[in-house]
């Protein structure tokens, strides 16, 4: 019996030994950041090492703070096992990694008096843990909180440019195309998208670090006119963009129809140009031919003996016959009927052939 009441005393002790130890230790991740309370006041920080992290600025900052609550909250840095007072000391942790935050569309006037639903969001980390357990206590509230900080400065900023500056950059947008339209040329760009992004980053930041953010980054998804106002600019677009088109339409039929009449200028000097000198060359050798017949040729006959005929100049009587029977071979064949004239040169080259007493 005494035995047993030993062993349930030490296996008791035990216990609480081990609830002492389990309830003391905890382990902080290389994803988080813990803060160390003591009934309800913070004692200790555990910080993150990120590649965001100041070490340096974090420490002056809890100094600071501490001096101002008059507290004494110890900074350590890095992720591992961790000890606290048991029943005592409780942890909360907080992230080390970067958080999103995501905005509603709201409605912001521009300069040029020009209602725009922007849709922004942001990226950011917890760099100072206790400053942000002081001011927020919860990610929830620090969402809230950034919600009133950026869509301020968002307000603030897009306010002072005019809603071309929003949308654009530089004054390089266009090309050749577009340049048609003269409202976009007419409008200079003085600060644009890209510098007004800047300036509302650089004021988050300034305004976020009161609470322990870090405003990594913030961007605008979107600047749309409100619903109501984008058929009648689709309608404004499509009917400028219909005026571009049919402007280069026309220019194009009219280049079309110069092209055309050129070329058909063209082809007809060419025509007249051939037909002329074919008539030229047709007209030399019409008279190269004329000029030999007037002479005399040589005339290649079967057997490959040649003949010397007589040119009109040479033998004139001789010439009208040869030509004679010349066109009567190109005209006749076995089944041609020829009436002639008695009066007919033909008739007289013929009449030397018919026997006497044959019919006509």
């Amino acid at each position: 019996m005494k035995k047993q009441v030993t062993f349930i005393s030490v296996f008791i002790i035990v216990l609480l030994t081990l609830m002492v130890v389990l309830s003391s230790a905890f382990i902080v991740t290389e994803v988080d950041q813990a803060i160390i309370t003591q009934f309800g006041r913070p004692v200790r920080v555990i910080a993150g090492i990120s590649s965001f992290t100041n070490q340096e600025a974090l420490q002056q900052s809890t100094e600071k703070l501490n001096q101002e609550n008059n507290t004494n909250v110890r900074l350590t840095f890095g992720a591992g096992l961790y000890f606290k007072v048991p029943f005592i000391q409780n942890v909360e942790y907080f992230s080390d990694l970067i958080l999103e935050y995501d905005s509603q569309a709201a409605s912001i006037t521009t300069r040029d008096k020009k209602r725009i639903v922007v849709d922004n969001f942001a990226r950011w980390r917890i760099a100072d843990p206790l400053r942000f357990k002081i001011r927020l206590q919860t990610e929830t509230l620090a969402m809230a909180q950034l919600d009133d900080i950026i869509y301020s400065v968002l307000r603030s900023q897009l306010g002072k440019h005019d809603f071309i500056e929003i949308i654009r950059s530089t004054n390089n947008i266009m090309n050749d195309t577009e340049s048609e339209i003269p409202e976009q040329k007419l409008i200079p760009i003085e600060v644009g998208r890209v510098k007004i992004i800047e300036t509302v980053r650089e004021q988050c930041r300034e305004a976020a670090e009161e609470y322990g953010i870090q405003i990594i980054d913030v961007r605008i998804k979107r600047a749309d006119l409100p619903e109501g106002n984008l058929q009648a600019v689709y309608q404004n677009m499509t009917a400028e963009r219909e005026r571009i088109s049919n402007k280069y339409i026309e220019e194009g039929n009219r280049n079309a129809a110069f092209i055309r009449a050129e070329t058909d200028r063209t082809v007809q000097t060419m025509l007249a140009e051939a037909e002329r000198k074919a008539r030229v060359i047709q007209g030399e050798a019409d008279a190269e031919a004329a000029r030999i017949y007037a002479r005399g040729f040589i005339k290649s006959v079967t057997g490959g003996d040649t003949i010397q005929v007589a040119g009109f100049e040479t033998d004139p009587e001789f010439y009208k016959f040869l030509r004679s029977l010349e066109a009567l071979e190109t005209t006749l064949d076995a089944n041609t009927n020829l009436i002639l004239d008695t009066q007919n040169d033909l008739l007289k080259y013929l009449d030397r052939q018919i026997p006497t007493g044959a019919s006509d």
